[in-house]
């Protein structure tokens, strides 16, 4: 029989087995991830070919990624990829800190319900009287009807979707009072779901209620809380934080001038953070949701931002799927960065990827279909596509010269069932046959579609690779 002495030895060993065995987990998961980027289609008949993180950074242009993992409502493992900067070449780590476009929106709004939680704010008040006391000259101006804090989070607000320009190094940056005095520099916004109106006017309101800038009260009500530590919505960005911070980058692959651009809208786009933080925040909101305490919202409150309310959006963020398999989600992009945060409230898992680069959701596309297969998430799975080949005649009324720009061309050929296209001064790409005027590439995955005139000769193309579009006429 086994002494005390020999018990407790056993269940030390026990003990130490178990972690041994998650730590080992953890390191097949990363390894899995790292080596197993998952291109958006294969052709039919082939397996979908597993690639490695650092060749895709290469391939993308991407000098630079965090990606933070979510596990059991835990942060499990982050790690960084690349370098901040491409002249400089200091290292992507763990502490280096990103812009997150509109994922600020997602902890503004949770700023906003810990202040509701408080009875500092209404969410069913108008807010339109108050806007105008502060005269907040929006696009199109205050709407007629009732402004609600509700609207505003889900962005159900009626306000015109518009953005606001960041400035460069250098530039005076205004304050929202005085910008919005003058209506503005406004620009539609790309996604109608991310305009930033409705999130400046909620900006004011708050620290019209706090009585204190933005950025302490979010670090007040949510970074701190939550153990933020490495997040701020600070602009300018202060001399101390920008040694941890990674310069952004455009599709070519150079650096932002002045490596990086000033939100003055800080609730709608001034956030800068890094993955482990989005994930301690995803996992705070999860916790409380939940009911297992509550460091910022009440469990109600907390809920609101994972129900769909209008649309797919809850209170800051995206919610799709059904069952088990829901997730909540939210991608954020500035010039040259991008931020893509997603969990799934019963698993208790999800994952951050912040990049510094304008091609960055091209890679994160990969990176979540790789994660999706090591965590074995129903979603974001390679899609197989047939094989086709048309009659001769339709190819060859494709073939010629597309102009995109004066020094810019799309030189089109014909092979046996597929085009092949060479853009000026790059290598060739095959194009396979979707449809009869529409055809896709693999690596990368880019789309185009033929247009004809009315009397059915082409006269041009138009390519798509994600949310970036490109016009071609067709000049020989």
């Amino acid at each position: 029989m086994l002494g005390l002495a020999g018990v407790a030895v056993a269940m030390a060993f026990l003990v130490t087995g178990c972690e041994t065995r998650r730590e080992w987990l953890t390191k097949s998961r990363i390894r899995n991830v790292e080596r197993g980027l998952l291109r958006a289609i294969y052709l039919k008949g082939q397996q979908p070919e597993k690639l490695n993180l650092e060749t895709r950074m290469q391939f993308y242009r991407v000098p630079g990624a965090g990606v933070a993992v979510m596990d059991r409502n835990r942060l499990e493992w982050a790690r960084g990829y690349g370098v901040r900067d491409i002249h400089l070449r200091e290292p992507v780590t763990q502490a280096t800190i990103f812009q997150a476009g509109a994922l600020s929106q997602a902890v503004a709004a949770a700023a906003a319900l810990e202040m509701a939680g408080r009875g500092r704010l209404d969410l069913e008040a108008d807010l339109g009287p108050r806007l105008r006391e502060l005269r907040v000259a929006l696009p199109g101006g205050v709407p007629a009807g009732p402004l609600a804090l509700r609207g505003i989070l889900t962005h159900a607000d009626g306000l015109a979707p518009v953005s606001l320009p960041g400035y460069a190094a250098g530039q005076k940056v205004p304050s929202l009072a005085d910008l919005f005095r003058d209506g503005g520099p406004f620009t539609a916004a790309a996604d109608p779901a991310s305009g930033e109106a409705g999130f400046v006017a909620l900006q004011l309101l708050l620290e019209s209620a706090a009585g204190t800038p933005f950025p302490s009260l979010a670090r007040t009500a949510v970074l701190d809380p939550l153990g933020m530590k490495d997040s701020t919505f600070e602009a300018p960005l202060p001399e101390s934080r920008a040694l941890d911070a990674a310069s952004g980058h455009g599709r070519d692959g150079k650096p932002v001038d002045g490596k990086w651009l000033t939100y003055p809208a800080a609730a709608a786009s001034g956030l800068w953070t890094t993955p482990s933080d989005l994930v301690l925040f995803a996992a705070g909101v999860l916790d409380t949701a939940m009911g297992r305490g509550g460091k910022v919202l009440t469990p109600a409150l907390a809920r609101s931002m994972l129900t769909p309310m209008a649309g797919n959006r809850g209170f800051g963020f995206a919610v799709d799927g059904a069952g088990q398999d829901v997730r909540f989600h939210l991608e954020g992009r500035t010039a040259g960065f991008t931020a893509t945060l997603v969990a799934y409230p019963y698993k208790g898992q999800g994952v951050a990827v912040l990049t510094n680069s304008d091609n960055g959701f091209l890679l994160t596309e990969e990176i979540l279909r790789s994660v999706s297969a090591a965590y074995e998430w129903p979603d974001w799975k390679p899609r197989e596509r047939p094989l086709f080949r048309l009659d001769p005649s339709i190819y060859r009324q494709y073939v010629g010269r597309y102009q995109v720009t004066p020094d810019y061309a799309l030189d089109v050929a014909y092979e046996d069932y597929y085009l092949v296209i060479r853009p000026t001064g790059q290598a060739p790409t095959r194009f396979y046959v979707e449809n009869q005027t529409f055809f896709f590439s693999i690596d990368p995955y880019v789309r185009i579609q033929f247009v004809s005139d009315d009397k059915g000769r082409v006269t041009g193309l138009v390519l798509w690779q994600q949310d970036f579009k490109q016009e071609a006429k067709k000049v020989g």
